[in-house]
């Protein structure tokens, strides 16, 4: 799941960039979370108070804190953040080359233009390394989960097959690991009581199999079938039909 904050003091506008940003996580299957700003001095005390954001959306000129200012505090507690300013004012633009922004939207917005850099933005996000943890044996562990084929579950027993080829052990059962997932940025997708495995790593897929791009071939049991090819085709940006 990515979270995302929307920050702009026309309540109004604010609420019809999340309206696109839901509306285009709907269409592509991808997991968000939303809050509404109202004003910089607000996000700022929210992620000084604890609040973590994946993606930020900021207006320039606002009443209460300007976009600029909240953004150079913002960056001080937040180097990895990416910052997307929407604006009618482009005069500011060397002040935001400085602050690593991702992108400038100028106002009226484009819906289509909007989403398209959104889902830019996403795959980025999508790209940094997050980590899997786990003990076994007394040891701690951690793999990033982009070099992660797929989790094999037999009985209590776990393995991590990665595309290296190397194999990992621990005990535990699937469906933890799979909640656990769906707070990433990586998406995992349950095919088999026994197989969960990476969305990006997959090569190509029939009803009842899919291939992995090291040449595993995986079975997709039959109660599975649809909800993935649901969840497989929204992630193709289009629905996909067994």
């Amino acid at each position: 799941m990515i979270k995302v904050a929307i920050c702009d003091d026309d309540n109004l506008f604010a609420h019809q960039l999340e309206n696109i940003i839901l509306n285009t996580c709907d269409n592509e299957g991808i997991k968000v979370d939303t809050e509404i700003y109202l004003s910089g001095f607000t996000l700022e005390k929210g992620i000084l108070t604890g609040q973590k954001f994946d993606l930020i959306y900021l207006d320039i000129q606002m009443e209460n804190g300007d976009g600029i200012s909240a953004a150079k505090n913002i960056r001080k507690m937040d180097d990895n953040v990416i910052l997307i300013f929407v604006s009618s004012y482009d005069r500011y633009m060397m002040e935001l080359f400085r602050l690593d922004v991702f992108a400038f939207i100028k106002k009226p917005i484009d819906s289509a233009s909007f989403s398209k850099i959104f889902l830019d933005a996403n795959q980025k996000i999508c790209s940094k390394s997050f980590f899997f943890a786990f003990k076994y044996r007394n040891q701690e562990y951690k793999i990033p989960c982009k070099d992660i084929l797929y989790y094999e579950s037999r009985g209590r027993q776990i393995s991590i097959h990665e595309k290296s080829g190397e194999i990992h052990v621990f005990n535990g059962k699937l469906s933890d690991v799979e909640k656990n997932l769906e707070k990433g940025k990586i998406p995992f997708l349950r095919i088999h009581q026994s197989y969960l495995v990476n969305y990006f790593l997959i090569k190509s897929r029939t009803k009842s199999e899919v291939t992995l791009i090291n040449g595993t071939n995986l079975p997709i049991s039959e109660d599975r079938q649809k909800q993935f090819s649901i969840d497989y085709g929204k992630m193709l940006r289009g629905e996909i039909n067994v």
